[in-house]
């Protein structure tokens, strides 16, 4: 009797418990539903008073005219294109293929370029002993070549080098076809293919060794030109509204600014190649770049997160394999997906915009690049603050689909240092050809030359600028820790240039023409 009283009561015990939680899972369900969709409403509601957009076909640049786009032409129209997500499939596919053979292989190291960084040039023997080594192009193995040898060479082997350079004049645009507003677009953004991008790396290198051949082979039109492809290629890149074709496009523009570099250390260019890159480079806005990629960034990873949410819901159709892909991203399994209440969604979609409206877009707009290396430490110190999952449930995609701004500005930042130090440099050598001396200062470079003094990105003013005891000049940036160090770059050990890329670095930015000790 005693036993059936006992276990009428533990049941009754379970049943209440089960209830009680059911329950207070049931209130939580509906509370977190009813509390995401009050939020993302806000969020929505600040987006607009931004002046954001969350479409991100409206980011979009126009297309340019076919007779006007550099990147129209036959051997590289409709590269940006996948069949059936098949990259190998079809005409694009096979385009594709076929400018992989300008891929060198990684078994030989290529020679090093520190000429902005550390005003080092490479030997011309030393890229023709690359060449050959690595079979990257067929250079006789009995016999000195030139640097011709190496430039006929290269258009012998790639006559997209070539053709190239003769259109780059004639077509003053650069973008990627099928362009992005072309293009068919998944519903899932974060499976968009770009394997153009590929292309564009392999095709950079080799435009910046046939620039550096040119250049030795005393050919001033086809270096210029060269440069001038290559920096056409960085911005068909960062036209995209895609982070990663922004970090592709200023690694590029980083090849042509080295490429500049060498020229003006050789002296190797006419005033009116001079004034050919000086517009272009003058022309590239690096911030502008930046702050598209941030904003297709957050279209991007939101929209993916719109998307999931209501796959999850059984709003739209999810294949396994895309599961599958959120479960490697989010480390969440595909059943615990399906369980996830509805405002869950709506709570990631909120706080992933609120950090990157407030810690990446507000800065860079009203601040600059800088502005934003600073805010990606405050960044990092929220995520930190807030890394317990249990406790800041709504922050778990933040830390997942916000990029680590910290680094990708900071390379930013170099790059815009380097683009304005570049044009400041071209307009010394065009002083030089018309003077036979550089300026005492770079004030006497405006108008004739520069229609303004460029600024240094970190403070906002003017460039830093001497001449040296050679008779060149130094031309400098504070850098990260905003000390005027009177050009001096520090580095670790000779030839290491990784330093000057990391936000603790303390030194300047120069360029100059005497070897950094």
């Amino acid at each position: 009797m005693l036993r059936r009283i006992y276990s009428h009561r533990f049941i009754r015990i379970l049943l209440w418990l089960f209830i009680t939680f059911t329950t207070l899972v049931f209130l939580l369900f509906v509370w977190t539903n009813w509390s995401g969709k009050r939020r993302w409403a806000a969020t929505l509601a600040q987006i607009e008073r931004e002046g954001e957009t969350l479409d991100f076909r409206k980011l979009l640049p126009e297309t340019p005219s076919e007779e006007a786009n550099l990147f129209a032409i036959e051997p590289l129209r409709g590269i940006a294109a996948v069949i059936e997500q098949d990259v190998n499939k079809g005409e694009p596919g096979a385009k594709r293929q076929a400018l992989e053979a300008m891929k060198w292989s990684t078994q030989n190291k290529a020679p090093a370029s520190s000429g902005v960084s550390l005003g080092q040039a490479t030997a011309t023997a030393d890229w023709v002993r690359f060449v050959r080594e690595s079979k990257f192009l067929d250079l006789p193995a009995d016999a000195p070549s030139t640097s011709r040898d190496l430039l006929n060479a290269l258009d012998a082997k790639f006559p997209l080098l070539k053709q190239l350079a003769e259109q780059v004049k004639q077509r003053p645009q650069a973008m990627f076809t099928p362009s992005m507003r072309e293009r068919e677009m998944p519903e899932m953004l974060f499976s968009l293919q770009v394997p153009h991008y590929t292309i564009a790396q392999t095709l950079a290198r080799t435009l910046a060794l046939r620039a550096r051949a040119a250049v030795d082979a005393k050919d001033s039109q086809e270096a210029a030109c060269s440069i001038l492809v290559l920096h056409r290629l960085s911005a068909a890149c960062e036209s995209e509204a895609l982070l990663i074709g922004f970090l592709v496009g200023i690694a590029t523009d980083a090849m042509a600014t080295e490429a500049v570099w060498h020229c003006l250390n050789e002296r190797a260019l006419t005033d009116a190649d001079l004034r050919l890159l000086q517009k272009s480079f003058m022309a590239d806005d690096i911030e502008k770049s930046l702050l598209l990629a941030m904003r297709g960034e957050m279209a991007v990873g939101l929209g993916s997160l719109a998307f999931i949410q209501e796959a999850v819901a059984g709003r739209k159709k999810i294949s396994q394999e895309m599961i599958a892909a959120l479960s490697d991203v989010t480390a969440l399994s595909a059943n615990t997906c399906r369980v996830l209440p509805d405002g869950l969604f709506d709570h990631w979609k909120s706080v992933a915009a609120d950090v990157e409206l407030r810690f990446l877009i507000q800065p860079l707009k009203k601040e600059g690049i800088a502005a934003v290396v600073r805010a990606g430490e405050a960044m990092d110190r929220e995520f930190l603050e807030k890394r317990n999952f249990v406790l800041h449930a709504d922050h778990i995609m933040a830390r997942l689909i916000v990029p680590a701004m910290k680094q990708i500005s900071s390379n930013a930042l170099l790059a815009q240092v380097r683009v304005r130090q570049a044009v400041a440099a071209i307009a010394l050598e065009r002083f030089y050809l018309k003077k036979t001396q550089y300026p005492a200062r770079l004030d006497e470079l405006v108008p004739e030359f520069l229609p303004a003094v460029p600024l240094d990105s970190f403070d906002g003013k003017p460039m830093r600028f001497r001449l040296s005891e050679s008779g060149r000049y130094l031309l400098w940036s504070v850098g990260f820790d905003g000390k005027d160090d009177a050009g001096k770059v520090n580095v670790a050990k000779p030839g290491d240039s990784s330093a000057l890329r990391k936000p603790g670095y303390l030194g300047d930015w120069t360029w100059q023409y005497e070897p950094v000790k």
